[in-house]
């Protein structure tokens, strides 16, 4: 539930968001989906960054994805290893 203390969000440079989905994997790592529509996806630029930066410092532990509209299999790449 977003706006409570014990909420997961991340800080952008104006405000924080509450990303949709929050998920521990069968391996440990946590996914972040942050969901948007074709119509909101390019005004939500800044939240892809700041969560390409959380994801970068966890050290293989954490996913950051946004799949745009109907591109949901970009969730299930983001998942497997390579």
């Amino acid at each position: 539930m977003a706006n409570k203390a014990t909420s997961f969000r991340l800080q952008t440079s104006t405000h924080w968001f509450y990303p949709d989905f929050l998920c521990q994997l069968m391996d440990g790592r946590v996914l972040i989906v942050e969901y948007k529509g074709e119509h909101l996806f390019a005004e939500a630029e800044e939240k892809r960054a700041v969560g390409a930066v959380w994801e970068s410092r966890s050290q293989g532990k954490c996913l950051f994805v946004m799949p745009e509209g109907k591109d949901l299999v970009l969730i299930r790449n983001k998942i497997v290893r390579v």
